[in-house]
């Protein structure tokens, strides 16, 4: 229990009272309550409120202070992480104390000093459990987010080198899948996306070709143009993807999974593995689409040279309604500019593909 653990006589104690003071301070004092502050100014006592933070205050009335006017300024102080309870010290001439007061509790006088320890024994009980309880309360909760954390940690790392293990088969850096998944964020958040979906296809976006784990390397690394067969088991990718990634319950995986299947449909009707046509295509896939060919359009490989920027915009403008979805164009041409700040971010250069391959072995 924690109330077994509590040691009330370690307990911030204020005492505001003229008449009484005193003699409470010879009773807390010879009973072992060491952190105890009095006063019989009403300006230190509220001074005292601001910057001591006490666990109980023990009260009675000053000149300028009534029972009324300290719980005003009680609640008055934004410091006080919750509410200070207020053992009052009572006149009964003046009868019982107002239930809107801050008086948890109070006593009669001519005070008796077993009741009046009695009395802030348990006040003092109560409020010291209640700190206890929220601050492990807030070890808990803050514990429980960040195991979470990590857990995501550990889910996006898993999730990143699947992606690149796909990458790697027939690519020689693999950051073509990081810029992916940032020019899909981008154009995402573009189109209106919420951040926490957006930022979830920054890292299902590089997942798209994942498939390509399940094409046989004489397709998949074949330098010259796949012709027949060839091309259609090419194609299979999407299906494999899909296959791979739908399997998981993981929110993250889903969407990579809508990605691998949809990444490679045209909008008009033309494309791969389904034939979908315009909204039909999950918007996952349309925004994919746009990207990876861009960013594969602007990418030098063994056998091609890279496309410049306004070669590669003019092709994704001119497929507008063919290839991709036109009103998805209009945001990639909008967001251009950031797009590019990505590419430059993350370069086929070598420090890059050291800091990949470096990440991959840890």
């Amino acid at each position: 229990m924690i109330n077994d653990l509590i040691d009330t006589t370690d307990a911030n104690i204020l005492v505001i009272s003229s008449e009484y003071l005193s003699h409470i301070n010879d009773l807390l004092s010879g009973n072992y309550f060491t952190k105890v502050q009095s006063t019989d100014n009403s300006q230190i006592a509220i001074r005292l409120l601001q910057t001591h933070a006490p666990d109980l205050i023990i009260f009675s009335p000053l000149s300028d202070l009534s029972l009324t006017k300290l719980s005003t300024q009680l609640r008055a102080i934004e410091t006080l992480e919750c509410q200070v309870p207020v053992f009052f010290i009572n006149n009964p001439a003046d009868g019982v104390p107002s239930l809107n007061s801050s008086a948890k509790d109070f006593i009669n006088t001519p005070i008796n000093n077993e009741e009046f320890l009695y009395r802030i024994h348990h006040l003092l009980i109560n409020q010291l459990s209640a700190q206890e309880l929220k601050s492990y309360t807030q070890t808990i909760l803050s514990t429980v987010e960040q195991r979470n954390h990590e857990l995501k940690d550990s889910q996006t790392e898993i999730i990143e080198c699947l992606g690149y293990a796909a990458e790697f088969r027939d690519s020689e850096t693999g950051m073509h899948t990081i810029r992916v998944g940032h020019y899909t964020q981008c154009l995402a958040k573009a189109m209106g996306m919420n951040d926490i979906e957006a930022e979830r296809l920054l890292y299902a976006a590089p997942m798209h070709d994942v498939g390509k784990i399940g094409i046989p390397d004489k397709i998949l690394l074949k330098p010259s143009r796949l012709e027949g067969q060839e091309w259609e088991t090419m194609k299979k990718h999407t299906l494999i993807g899909e296959q791979i990634l739908s399997r998981s319950k993981n929110k993250l995986l889903q969407q990579a999974a809508i990605i691998a299947l949809n990444h490679h449909e045209k909008w008009d009707g033309s494309g791969y593995p389904r034939a979908l046509k315009g909204s039909d295509i999950h918007l996952y896939g349309r925004i994919v689409a746009i990207v990876d060919v861009f960013d594969a359009l602007t990418m030098e490989r063994p056998y091609k040279k890279a496309w410049s920027i306004e070669s590669a915009t003019a092709f994704i403008n001119s497929e507008s309604g063919k290839h991709f979805d036109p009103s998805l164009v209009e945001q990639f041409n909008n967001s251009l500019q950031d797009i590019l700040v990505i590419k430059e971010t993350y370069t086929d250069d070598t420090s890059h593909a050291d800091f990949l391959n470096e990440y991959i072995a840890h």
